[in-house]
């Protein structure tokens, strides 16, 4: 039994430091290092999927803007890829993590947005949020 709860205090310890616990800020920061600012939207699929390596869906969406969480009227750019990269556990409670990388009206990555806790369905926002990179 003491070996039963020692793995699950372990595994719950792990999945806790896992990358995506990182603030959004940081993990921003790394994915704009992976798929920098400037490059093609077909180019950022398969850096996404390659480097990154997101544990849920990958969505191209051309035609629509991301959306500012604090803002839900601002929008950035013209196209984008909405990513659900994961989650993580902080004690016992799951926490999603999202991406989405926003592209101009000639598909090239303007800047990238990270959120955690987003029911997209309800329209909240976050209490964190990735500073903007503008071009």
């Amino acid at each position: 039994m003491r070996l039963i709860v020692s793995l699950i205090i372990t595994s719950v310890s792990l999945a806790a430091c896992s990358n995506l616990s990182k603030s959004e800020h940081t993990l921003r920061h790394n994915y704009l290092a992976i798929t920098q600012p400037g490059i093609h939207m077909d180019e950022a699929v398969i850096l996404i999927k390659s480097r990154i390596k997101p544990e849920g869906s990958l969505y191209v969406r051309e035609g629509v803007p991301c959306r500012d969480r604090e803002e839900l009227r601002f929008q950035k750019g013209t196209h984008s890829i909405k990513v659900n990269l994961g989650w993580y556990f902080w004690g016992v409670e799951k926490t999603p993590v999202y991406g989405e990388w926003c592209f101009n009206e000639d598909k090239k990555l303007m800047d990238i947005i990270v959120y955690k806790n987003i029911d997209d369905s309800a329209g909240q926002s976050t209490t964190e949020r990735s500073p903007g990179y503008y071009q």
